[in-house]
């Protein structure tokens, strides 16, 4: 019986291949490419580690500990929409709970818990980079202000 040897879709790897040849090392593009690879599958498939620790040129235990130390990364779970809610003392002042509760409400699930649907995932995260905003919240790579419920239900009914 033969072991089936995981590839990246060509055009997965040419935009791996463009993060990495963007920085003077090949492992400092570790944590874009991670992102990219959970951008284009929705979680950080495992088979995909080996091949990645050997285009940045590390050792697989090192990729897989990056990806088990930052929350921002998952390896299972996989969800079309993952909204990541900023915890940072700022957003956690200025009504972050209000915003996790409202969110817990409308999706039926907890922060780290995935929808039935595989449609939706909180993800709790340290810091948007959106202090001036707070609380924010980002689905994929959209970037939201936290008002209401009803603005959030309205924001999410975007996401079908």
């Amino acid at each position: 019986m033969s072991k089936t040897t995981f590839e990246f879709p060509e055009e997965l790897k040419a935009k791996l291949e463009e993060h990495i040849n963007y920085f003077p090392k090949k492992q400092q593009a570790i944590l874009l490419c991670l992102h990219t690879i959970q951008d284009y599958y929705g979680y950080i498939p495992p088979e995909s580690l080996k091949p990645l620790a050997d285009m940045l040129e590390l050792h697989l235990n090192h990729v897989e500990g990056v990806v088990a130390f930052y929350d921002m990364y998952d390896r299972k779970d996989k969800a079309k929409y993952r909204i990541r809610v900023c915890v940072g003392i700022v957003c956690h002042l200025l009504g972050k709970d209000k915003l996790l509760e409202a969110l817990e409400k409308i999706l039926h699930i907890k922060p780290g818990e995935t929808t039935p649907d595989g449609k939706f995932k909180i993800v709790p995260v340290q810091c948007l980079g959106a202090c001036s905003e707070a609380p924010v919240f980002m689905i994929n790579e959209d970037e939201y202000k936290f008002e209401s419920e009803g603005q959030l239900h309205e924001i999410l009914s975007r996401y079908t």
